[in-house]
Parts: C-alpha cells; sequence; structure tokens
C-alpha cells in the first residue's frame, strides 16, 4: 500500500480575492507502508538535533522560512539548511511528490461553488489514482490518502472521496469524464498533523511549491529567492511523479 500524505498551502478559505494568496496548493508525499517508520524515524532525528530556541515538536514551512516559532532568532542560512535536510528525506526514502493547484480568482469568475481545496483534492486524487494504476510495482497498487484532521473542510473532503469511489468526482461528471477511485482505499483517513511526519512533509513541499510561483510571478530575487529555487530544483522536482496543471489555466 502507498500511504498519501496531503497538506496544503495559500489557503485562505472560503475568500478567493486575497491578492497575496491567488493559488491554493495541495501536495501528496506518497511513502510504500513499508517504509513509513523509516520516513518517522529520519525526521523525529533531524527535529530532536534541529538548532531551534525551543522544541521542535512539528515542522512547519512558513515558520521555518520566516523564522518563527521554535525557528526564532535563528540564522536564515541556518534554517535553509534545516529545511533542505527534511526535504532530502523524501528521496532517502523512497517517496515521491504529487501535487494539484487552483487559480482562485479565476475559479470565482466561473461561479464555482466547491471551494478551491475541494477541487484540488478531486484533481490531485484522480492523478494518484492514475499513477497507481498505471504503476508496476506490486507493493504501490493501493493507495491511502491521509490529511490533518484539523482541516476545516474535513467532512466535505471525506465525502467528497466517497463520491468518487462509487461515481467519479463531480467536476466532468456531466460531460462523461468522471474518474472513479479504484485503487484508493475507503476514503482520507484524518490525523493531527503534529502526529504524522508524512504531512509536515507535505507541508514543506507545499510551501515551498507556493513561493516558487509567487517569486516567479513577481520576478522578485535575494537570497531566500534562490534558496526556494534551490531546494525546489533539487529536492523537490525530482521526486515529483504526476501533478495537475493549474486549474482553471
Amino acid at each position: 500500500m502507498l500511504f498519501c500524505y496531503l497538506d496544503e498551502s495559500g489557503s485562505t478559505g472560503s475568500r478567493l480575492d486575497d491578492p497575496a494568496q491567488p493559488y491554493h496548493y495541495l501536495v501528496a508525499v506518497m511513502v510504500r507502508e513499508d517504509r513509513v517508520s523509516l520516513l518517522s524515524e529520519r525526521l523525529d532525528d533531524l527535529a530532536a538535533n534541529a538548532p531551534t530556541t525551543s522544541s521542535l515538536e512539528e515542522y512547519h514551512g512558513q515558520e521555518m522560512f520566516s523564522g518563527e516559532g521554535p525557528w526564532e532568532g535563528v540564522e536564515p542560512h541556518v534554517r535553509v539548511g534545516e529545511y533542505a535536510k527534511a526535504l532530502s528525506v523524501i528521496a532517502k526514502v523512497g517517496a515521491y511528490i504529487a501535487h494539484a493547484s487552483i487559480n482562485k480568482p479565476a475559479l470565482a469568475d466561473r461561479g464555482a461553488r466547491m471551494s478551491p481545496h475541494l477541487h484540488a483534492l478531486q484533481f490531485l486524487t484522480e492523478k494518484i489514482e492514475a499513477w497507481v494504476k498505471s504503476s508496476g510495482d506490486p507493493r504501490c497498487q493501493l493507495a491511502l490518502l491521509v490529511a490533518d484532521q484539523n482541516h476545516q473542510e474535513e467532512q466535505y473532503a471525506f465525502e467528497l472521496i466517497r463520491e468518487m469511489n462509487r461515481s467519479g468526482g463531480p467536476i466532468g461528471a456531466s460531460i462523461g469524464i468522471a474518474t472513479t477511485t479504484d485503487h484508493v482505499v475507503d476514503s482520507v483517513y484524518f490525523t493531527p498533523s503534529e502526529r504524522s511526519r508524512g504531512i509536515q512533509l507535505a507541508d514543506l513541499v507545499a510551501f515551498i511549491l507556493n513561493r516558487r510561483d509567487r517569486d516567479l510571478e513577481a520576478s522578485s530575487s535575494g537570497p531566500s529567492v534562490r534558496a526556494v529555487k534551490r531546494m525546489y530544483m533539487t529536492l523537490i522536482d525530482p521526486q515529483v511523479i504526476t501533478w495537475r496543471e493549474r486549474w482553471p489555466s
């Protein structure tokens, strides 16, 4: 079985016109069940030895990059180094990355009823389904989605995946292109992010994807921009095995 740990970046709830967060990103860090413990152990070791000002209970991309919470007062180059160490665990345990993103202003123009998060969840789940279906690895023929228990749309997400298991997602169903999720186990399993190193790793990836695209669109420059680009190119992009182009385009 493949454990697919989900987290997001750029969420503004029902508000679609926040100029600082125009895109909603949803990321899956996917790891075989026989390597789940190894992923947790690697991040536990890094967290135990992190040069933070207080105990590091949970990894958050925003905190690490901005020097907040337990990272307050830690030099930027040190924080970037620790961020890169955490991301390097993905390749070290043979995990994969999948992602989807939503253009919130364009979504508002369409008058869409579902939230950006649920749109992204449908698209990402369809991509995971297609990849698992085509995988030749007998240990990756089923996928279990694991997400943060504290998400405000937990029940809606649960119902969406159940619907996709039965008849496919709502987007595309009206024109006969709905994809049923035959290789996704039941629905979404929810657990607190502080108890899941996999969800925390997905958070780190989602933050970098979000920040990278905003830097590109703003033509930003400087050390932080170069750090984001370097981590994306060396630690994230090589592990991406499937993704959904931003929607609506």
